[in-house]
């Protein structure tokens, strides 16, 4: 599995993680280019993009100029499900989300079109439903939850972006097992969130 913990901006460095067998490699990666090239020589099952990967429905476009903005919205049924849930996330497309929702979106396509299986996750909802806590109680913490986990590999001194893109990478562990829940619905799309017994 690859996970990635994309940002809006190719300045700015992505993180990127491999989870094969138990074992993680991850590393930060900045253009599309190099995200397709490290992700298609680790020929992963499935990818796990940490960005929506869709529009609200009848959005045509990510920005405020859409003529449907003030009808349909900024968020998607995903979004308000994991709220319901009482796991946090930001509306697909608030303004400082357009640009990855952009991103995103283009970047699955591409991945697709290589042949790959793409799944939208969310990591904060995934360390929530697996008992870890959040980068913003303390990435110490969330490395030390992974490591009671069993991951091994080289992300104890990573940065909270490969660590992320580890956590994406552990929801597209589950989603292979048959272990997760899909929330939202077709028309604006799924997202996984893995799904455990308690």
């Amino acid at each position: 599995m690859v996970g990635i913990d994309l940002t809006g901006s190719e300045k700015k460095a992505s993180g990127w993680a491999v989870l094969q067998k138990g074992m993680v490699r991850t590393q930060r990666i900045k253009s599309n280019a190099d995200l397709m090239a490290a992700t298609a020589a680790a020929k992963p099952a499935v990818i796990a993009l940490d960005s929506p990967l869709s529009l609200p429905k009848g959005r045509i476009s990510v920005y405020d100029d859409d003529p449907g903005r003030h009808i349909f919205g900024i968020s998607r049924l995903c979004e308000r499900q994991m709220l319901k849930r009482g796991i946090r996330s930001y509306p697909t497309l608030i303004r400082s989300m357009q640009q990855l929702t952009l991103r995103g979106m283009l970047l699955a396509e591409e991945f697709r079109l290589m042949g790959f299986e793409v799944i939208e996750c969310f990591p904060g909802g995934t360390q929530d439903i697996l008992g870890l806590p959040r980068k913003q109680k303390g990435l110490a913490n969330l490395v030390e939850g992974l490591v009671d986990l069993g991951i091994q590999g080289n992300y104890i001194n990573a940065s909270h972006d490969e660590i992320d893109a580890l956590t994406a990478a552990l929801a597209g562990y589950f989603y292979l097992n048959g272990q997760y829940e899909a929330l939202g619905n077709e028309e604006e799309g799924l997202l996984i969130l893995p799904k455990v017994n308690k």
